[in-house]
């Protein structure tokens, strides 16, 4: 029985083959669009999952204001982990991690500059901690003694190519001791919350063996028994404060932790999951970018609202096919088939046509996965043989899909009275479309939220990208490694500026894009206590030009000026937080080891506010130091606009003048800038791509629709021809339900305002969208979806309105 069920599913199908092949397609996209979001979504919720002890680990950070300044900061003192091994039992391991800048990294003849993303540091615990895949070494011995370090297999093949690179050495700086190559492992995975390339032994940095517990600069991981009170033990830590903390306060600013908080100051540490990292960290010094819960949420909904609306496709195209199958029911009822063989029948075919679909969408996922990857600036992989369960997932998928979006035809069908389909009539339960209707008013209600959340994306992506920033990113050239140069930086700089093409040159700690230090000041006149906590960079003479920079008050450093080597430049931001009402004549102070020590910092000048971080963020407020030597940082470049590969040319071969030892790199402001836009750049992407796909999608629906609806009144065109209608009249009575089912959907789409308006919250700087302007934006986008709605239908409204009203009225 059920292979003569089969057989008849196929045959059906074939007869039919352009509503197959319809059918097919709708769904297909519908699950491979649903079956590539959630490749996404998988990624950014598995995060760190990979680690055997992920449940067990957390990251120490510190939590505390200081004048009314947040700090929230994902790093740690030096001293942490050890005092947490000795003073608290509970913690069974512990490892830091940490950046020390970049690296010039040499292999006889290779010379690279290793980032802070791609070499990093960590103690001798962290293979045993973490879970990445050693290929060659002892996890418990690669990172043990000083100068070893384990090399990923992308950079042992950068370095050292197809040989073997255990027992290696490389030279890091121009260190004549070299650092050996104890291991060797895999590529650190996508889905985890930090990467590097290169991983030194913590042993290997004098500093790490610190006992300042003031200088914060390791991100701390300890792993904890399983069921420990997470609340008890956060108290418990903070213990350390008072113990370790007070005395260097008291030593360094002359009072004491008690008076500190007296002051209204707070400081504490805190533990977060190691598994929240990557979502739900809103922490400074972050040791990546992380995700976004929102964006996970909105794409998981758009996944299952494409799902639902090529199930509703499918609904609505086989409830239509079944005016055509009509008299098939009539006779198979009459032959004697009971209603549950039919429903299995039309079950059997919606869940065979479900199959085949899904055989198309993982078809299409593989061929479209590479364009998505690029999209999304990710590498997600798609394996259905990669897990045993794959496979059986996909299998339940097909045949869920295939049962929810037939079940409804298939009781339509059978529910079919036999006498009165054979006389050409359908029974009144068929109904006059009113669940076809609904579902297609949810589809374009859909298919116009997700077009006006596009919208209202790229609004804010181009916003972003044209608000006045405060400073020119534009043709500013930056150089790595500004302590390459040594003592000739000065020298460097100033052949630099002889060049016709370059309008100034200047050189920082930091630049806008990169994260600023967030250090302590004093004002002159108040007490220690009242710790003021500003984004700190250290620049030269010219930086303020190179940048384009503009002062609102006094001015900025100048070679002319000695004394400047101790004055400071502070932002507009700085004089709202601190209050001050004269800058020019307010003083900083640096504490001494006593009083009469102490060193004053004379304000010389206010540069207006400038970008510097993620629109996500307001403008902190920033102090200017004059950088007293060549500390590592970078070098800014203006360049005009003449020929600019030419002018880059010159700079490469004067770097190469002044120093043999370190490659030339550089990269554009106005691209590192660029990247704290990636995030709403790839959002927008993604909802422009799957809006079109909704939208072809639900007018394939539509198509359904108004096929069953031409069908239905195949005989009352034929009347109206007769009685000498029109074309045009004709057209216009099949669209009209088109125009009112989209003229319902509209409406429906309005609550999408309110959580618009909650996204750009996330926004210091958003752009301005009332409630009247939402309305504008619907009604065009309504407008828009009626224009391609009523060309979809045109074609079929078109056939109906030029068939001949005898073959109209003819009765079989």
């Amino acid at each position: 029985m059920f292979s003569n069920i089969i057989k008849v599913a196929i045959r059906n199908l074939i007869r039919q083959l352009g509503y197959t092949l319809i059918n097919i397609l709708g769904l297909a996209i519908g699950l491979a669009c649903s079956i590539l979001i959630f490749l996404y979504v998988l990624n950014e919720v598995t995060y760190d999952r990979f680690h055997e002890k992920a449940e067990n680990i957390y990251r120490i950070g510190v939590r505390g204001q200081m004048m009314g300044n947040e700090l929230n900061q994902a790093v740690t003192a030096a001293p942490m982990m050890e005092a947490l091994l000795n003073d608290y039992p509970e913690v069974e391991m512990a490892v830091r991690l940490a950046s020390f800048g970049g690296w010039l990294v040499t292999y006889e003849e290779k010379k690279f500059h290793e980032t802070d993303e791609t070499f990093k540091f960590a103690d001798s615990t962290f293979f045993e901690v973490f879970n990445f895949k050693l290929l060659r070494g002892d996890p418990k011995t690669v990172l043990t003694r000083p100068r070893t370090i384990v090399l990923t297999e992308s950079a042992a093949r950068k370095y050292f190519g197809d040989e073997d690179p255990i027992g290696k050495s490389v030279k890091v700086e121009q260190d004549t001791i070299l650092y050996e190559v104890t291991g060797l492992m895999e590529n650190v995975p996508v889905n985890s919350h930090f990467h590097f390339d290169m991983l030194g032994s913590m042993s290997s940095i004098r500093r790490s063996r610190s006992t300042n517990w003031l200088n914060h600069e390791y991100y701390t991981y300890v792993v904890l028994p399983a069921g420990i009170d997470i609340e008890k033990f956060t108290q418990s830590i903070n213990e350390m404060i008072p113990k370790y903390v007070g005395p260097l306060i008291e030593q360094y600013l002359g009072f004491s932790l008690e008076q500190f908080e007296a002051a209204g100051n707070t400081f504490g540490y805190f533990l977060m999951p190691m598994l929240d990292i990557h979502l739900h960290s809103d922490l400074q010094v972050e040791i990546e970018p992380g995700g976004n819960p929102t964006y996970v949420y909105i794409f998981s909904l758009i996944a299952v609202l494409i799902l639902i609306i090529a199930c509703i496709n499918f609904m609505n195209l086989a409830t239509a096919r079944s005016i055509t199958r009509a008299r098939e029911v009539g006779l198979r009822k009459v032959v004697g088939s009971h209603r549950s063989y039919l429903i299995s029948q039309f079950l059997t075919e919606s869940v065979f046509l479900s199959l085949i679909s899904m055989v198309l969408a993982i078809i299409l996922v593989y061929l479209f996965l590479p364009y998505y990857n690029n999209m999304v600036r990710l590498d997600l992989e798609f394996n259905i043989l990669n897990n045993y369960f794959t496979i059986p997932l996909i299998l339940l998928l097909a045949i869920f899909v295939g049962l929810l979006a037939g079940g409804y035809p298939a009781f339509v069908l059978a529910s079919f009275n036999p006498v009165t389909v054979m006389k050409g009539e359908l029974v009144s339960g068929t109904g006059k479309g009113l669940l076809r209707s609904i579902l297609v008013i949810l589809q374009f209600t859909v298919t116009i939220a997700i077009l006006i959340g596009t919208f209202i994306v790229y609004r804010q992506l181009s916003y972003m990208q044209k608000k006045e920033l405060g400073f020119q990113k534009n043709n500013v050239l930056v150089i790595r490694r500004s302590d390459a140069l040594r003592d000739k930086i000065d020298a460097f700089k100033q052949e630099l500026r002889q060049q016709a093409g370059i309008i100034n040159v200047g050189n920082s700690t930091h630049i806008p894009s990169i994260t600023f230090w967030n250090n302590a000041h004093w004002l002159e006149g108040q007490d220690f206590s009242n710790t003021l906590l500003l984004m700190t960079a250290y620049v030269s003479y010219g930086f303020d030009e190179a940048l384009n920079l503009t002062m609102e008050e006094g001015r900025f450093f100048s070679p002319e000026m000695p004394t400047d080597s101790f004055a400071v430049v502070i932002n507009e931001a700085a004089v709202r937080v601190l209050g001050i009402s004269d800058p020019l004549n307010t003083r900083f102070v640096e504490p001494g080891e006593t009083r009469d020590e102490d060193r004053f910092m004379p304000i010389i000048g206010v540069v207006k506010d400038f970008h510097y971080e993620s629109m996500h963020e307001e403008i902190h407020p920033m102090i200017f130091h004059f950088m007293p030597g060549n500390w590592e940082g970078y070098i800014v470049v203006r360049l005009s606009e003449g020929n600019i590969p030419a002018t880059i040319d010159f700079i490469k071969r004067t770097w190469d003048d002044f120093n043999q030892q370190y490659p030339f790199e550089y990269f554009w402001l106005e691209d590192e800038f660029g990247k704290l836009f990636e995030p709403e750049r790839r959002t927008g992407q993604i909802l422009l791509v799957f809006s079109i796909l909704s939208i072809f999608i639900s007018c394939l629906g539509l198509l359904g629709l108004i096929s069953y609806s031409t069908t239905q009144r195949t005989r009352e065109i034929g009347i109206r021809k007769t009685v000498g209608a029109s074309i045009n009249t004709i057209l216009i009575l099949l669209s009209r339900e088109t125009v009112k089912l989209l003229g319902i959907s509209a409406p429906m789409a309005i609550p999408v305002y309110f959580g618009i308006k909650q996204w750009l919250q996330n926004f210091a700087y958003h752009i301005e969208f009332s409630a009247v302007l939402y309305i504008l934006f619907l009604v065009i986008i309504s407008l828009v979806v009626l224009v391609i709605a009523l060309l979809t239908v045109s074609w079929v409204a078109y056939s109906a309105a030029t068939t001949n009203p005898a073959e109209s009225l003819r009765v079989e």
